[in-house]
């Protein structure tokens, strides 16, 4: 399985416009997330998923318009930035101005969960990790090794601080440790997962690439 984990455009909280926790992009959000699925028109995903957030479901909106066919974004509310649970109820009306074909997943975990991290593990498990390996139905033979995947590909459009619980967990990095992981508007970081003579394989193939974007779209913070 190939993995392509996103954050969402900049947004008018970002720039200090609004205190909302749903708030929506910004200009250049919108000409961040446009360049995104330019990008991206040539690549095609299997699933697309994205938070209940409404800058998120633009954001991967901009991704799936130029898709073949224009798919469904499945909407799972475990996606969402930290410190949001899945009891928070999105305005549907809104979500659906952004993109008209939502599917709104059932719940990924009991709403007792602990903490983002337990939610990223649970996300990781449910989204990826199980049908990365559990369908790992395609086989190569290279030399005596045996590789063996599945062959979709997933886009996860979230948030930074999830992202950087999920990105922690991929490459087995305590997060309380590493809290600190880089994650620019619409950056765009690459995994692929497979069975490696029977052993979970995860390969890191891209982190918070922003080619995407020109110079003035990029977020300048010196680093």
């Amino acid at each position: 399985m190939e993995l392509y984990l996103v954050r969402h455009g900049e947004t008018l909280s970002n720039i200090g416009a609004d205190d909302s926790c749903d708030t929506v992009l910004s200009a250049k959000g919108e000409e961040q997330v446009e360049c995104l699925g330019k990008a991206l028109k040539d690549i095609h995903f299997d699933k697309i998923y994205s938070s209940h957030l409404i800058r998120a479901v633009q954001t991967a909106a901009a991704v799936a318009k130029y898709q073949q066919g224009e798919p469904e974004i499945i909407v799972v509310p475990e996606l969402a930035e930290r410190g949001i649970t899945s009891e928070f109820i999105p305005d549907r009306v809104r979500l659906e101005k952004a993109y008209s074909k939502l599917n709104y997943a059932d719940s990924l975990v009991s709403k007792d969960y602990h903490g983002d991290i337990e939610r990223s593990e649970n996300v990781l498990r449910k989204l990826v990790f199980d049908p990365a390996y559990l369908n790992a139905t395609e086989t190569k033979i290279s030399g005596e090794n045996e590789i063996r995947y599945n062959p979709e590909r997933i886009l996860i459009v979230a948030h930074g601080g999830l992202n950087a619980c999920i990105l922690s967990n991929l490459v087995n990095f305590r997060f309380d440790i590493n809290m600190n992981i880089v994650q620019h508007n619409t950056c765009i970081n690459r995994f692929r997962l497979f069975l490696f003579n029977g052993v979970q394989r995860v390969k890191f193939e891209g982190y918070n690439e922003t080619n995407h974007l020109s110079e003035n779209l990029k977020q300048n913070f010196g680093y």
